[in-house]
């Protein structure tokens, strides 16, 4: 609900709403607004498939076999990449009726140029990846074997990071790259503390164990994640602006600009909230953890907003 907020509101807000803009014979508003609930949804649930993996993996850290929530995780991830898999399938019909300004129903009559669209092909090998995956967790039992379905499932987030920006000036190049590193280490931390509070939670002697395990995958997620996004975003802006120097007038001008600082603004409440709950709720665990649960579950509704943020951020030019 969180995440549906922020990127409806960002979208308004930017002036980025999508638009009946198909005329007659193309695809309605209904279509264009399907495309960003569809990646809402499906970074919802690559969040939620690889929060489960890696909750297995770092509960049973040894790699030996998986405890009662590690195979609890297992199930949830596989079930989260069949949901993953289909909005990858349905995100290639929309990406392909709204780039081809084509009705839905009529796709099959340009088949070929749907296929050639670089973002529709992207989607196509994300759902597979991702439909193998579900299928090959479903029954893991060790966590070595979950460890190896978290390299599957960064595989899959790949393909449409790398073609998010298809053209080739070197300003988009490197913005495009910095993308791929932010949606990856993006998806380990959210993902990773989703996981600690569904399944970590269960055993309150090992939950300490599991965040400083969980702490370690964190600080490299986030160190990742803040110079990936502001390369990415810088790069983005001076192929907007058309150089570096006219960066700071994009980001002051530009819709763009405006939806980045506000996501840079939760990011940095973000990191706050993550000092805040290691410095005061960590040490008392074994005691009682009621503190600790309430700042992570704040700490997930700003991660959830910056996920609608950033689907908006996609959404706009």
């Amino acid at each position: 609900m969180v995440a549906s907020v922020g990127l409806v509101v960002a979208l308004f807000a930017a002036d980025s709403a999508p638009q009946d803009i198909g005329g007659i014979g193309g695809p309605g508003a209904f279509v264009a607004w399907l495309l960003p609930l569809l990646r809402m949804v499906s970074m919802l649930a690559t969040v939620g498939c690889a929060g489960a993996l890696l909750a297995a993996v770092v509960l049973r850290l040894e790699g030996g076999p998986l405890g009662v929530q590690g195979r609890r995780a297992v199930r949830d991830a596989s079930n989260s990449a069949y949901i993953w898999a289909v909005c990858a399938f349905a995100g290639a019909v929309v990406t392909a009726s709204l780039m081809l300004n084509t009705r839905v129903r009529l796709l099959y009559l340009r088949l070929d140029d749907a296929l050639g669209v670089p973002e529709v092909k992207a989607l196509l090998i994300t759902g597979i990846l991702v439909l193998a995956l579900a299928i090959g967790i479903r029954r893991v039992q060790t966590s070595s074997a979950a460890g190896l379905g978290v390299l599957v499932a960064i595989a899959a987030l790949v393909p449409t990071a790398v073609t998010a920006y298809p053209r080739n000036e070197s300003y988009v190049v490197l913005a495009g790259a910095a993308l791929v590193i932010h949606v990856i280490a993006a998806t380990t931390w959210i993902g990773g503390l989703a996981g600690l509070v569904r399944y970590g939670r269960a055993s309150r002697a090992g939950l300490p164990i599991v965040l400083e395990r969980y702490g370690q995958v964190a600080v490299i997620s986030s160190i990742a994640l803040v110079l990936s996004g502001l390369l990415s975003g810088a790069g983005r802006l001076a192929a907007q602006a058309g150089g570096w120097a006219s960066i700071p007038e994009a980001l002051l001008d530009d819709a763009y600009g405006a939806l980045l600082l506000t996501k840079v603004v939760a990011f940095a409440l973000l990191l706050a909230l993550a000092a805040l709950h290691r410095a005061r709720s960590t040490p008392d665990l074994r005691t009682t953890n009621h503190t600790f649960w309430r700042v992570v579950t704040v700490e997930l509704v700003v991660m959830a907003l910056t996920i609608g943020l950033s689907v908006a951020l996609s959404q706009t030019t």
